[in-house]
């Protein structure tokens, strides 16, 4: 590998801070002739350190690799996060990962960085670290209205419904990838046949409601009403994720499809009935088409 500037970090989720750290070494390694790199932790570090304690996801390695990608770096590396790298001593990590394996001429980190066994290296320990072998590190922070962009902010707001809030602070709607199974297709039989969505396992999923969105499926994208839930009037009590593309009639089972959840419309309820339920959807589907078509405008 020639020599880099490395933007640093877990990025789950590669929201606004994130990127900001990102772009940050791609300006750098343009401006210094160098190629521009994305290093992250998988698996996510408390996984390793405190078994049992790590959060759920809000980007699959796969989905970060393509965010990350597409912020311009020349290259995503995924950093094993093993019980062997959890005890490096911060001396360590950058003689032998950042310089050694990665040949990290500057360092482009968050704020709040930590590094090294137990947590004990901080950026100023990095930055010295990093001028014994000739190298530069930058550090990155990014607040907004609500205080800081966090992924522990984020995942919060995405388990309460909060999709909106989720998407400022992402600067992207929240997406779930996952595969299309086959459900027990009662919606097809009131008029509204879903994709019913296997999301990868230990992702974090919006809490239970209806809501308006995306689909992509392959390269096409859709307006959607999305439910997430158990489906109370028919007591299934398992919970699901189920699209209602608009204006789609094709068999995708087996497929693998993207689900933005832009705005949520309302909480799961338990109808009196059948007709009850489609009067309701018949208006969430409305409202969704309304939000599509704004979009579609701007």
């Amino acid at each position: 590998m020639v020599a880099a500037v490395v933007a640093l970090g877990t990025f789950d989720g590669v929201h606004l801070g994130h990127q900001a750290v990102v772009r940050r070494a791609v300006v750098e390694g343009r401006r210094l002739g160098l190629s521009s790199v994305a290093a992250t932790f998988h698996p996510h570090p408390r996984s390793v350190v405190r078994p049992g304690t790590e959060p759920a996801l809000l980007t699959p390695i796969g989905v970060r690799r393509e965010l990350l990608l597409g912020l311009g770096v020349d290259e995503v590396v995924t950093i094993p996060f093993t019980r062997e790298l959890s005890l490096k001593t911060p001396e360590e990590f950058v003689r032998e990962v950042l310089v050694g394996e990665l040949d990290a001429a500057g360092v482009v980190v968050g704020e709040n960085f930590r590094f090294g066994r137990g947590a004990v290296g901080d950026v100023e320990a990095l930055r010295r670290l990093m001028d014994g072998f000739g190298g530069r590190v930058w550090s990155v922070g990014v607040l907004e209205a609500g205080g800081e962009v966090s992924s522990t902010r984020i995942r919060r707001a995405v388990a309460e419904g909060r999709v909106e809030e989720a998407a400022r602070l992402l600067g992207r709607p929240f997406t779930l990838r996952g595969k299309v199974v086959e459900g027990d297709r009662r919606g097809r039989t009131i008029g509204f046949p879903t994709a019913n969505l296997i999301p990868e396992a230990g992702v974090v999923v919006p809490g239970r409601g209806v809501y308006a969105g995306e689909a992509v499926v392959g390269r096409e994208r859709f307006g959607a009403c999305i439910n997430v839930g158990i489906a109370p009037t028919f007591g299934r009590g398992v919970p699901r994720v189920e699209a209602y593309i608009l204006d789609f009639d094709r068999d995708i089972y087996g497929w693998e499809i993207d689900v933005y959840f832009t705005h949520r419309l309302r909480e799961e309820k338990k109808f009196g009935g059948v007709e009850e339920l489609v009067a309701q959807l018949e208006q969430d589907v409305r409202q969704a088409r309304e939000i599509a078509a704004a979009r579609n405008k701007s």
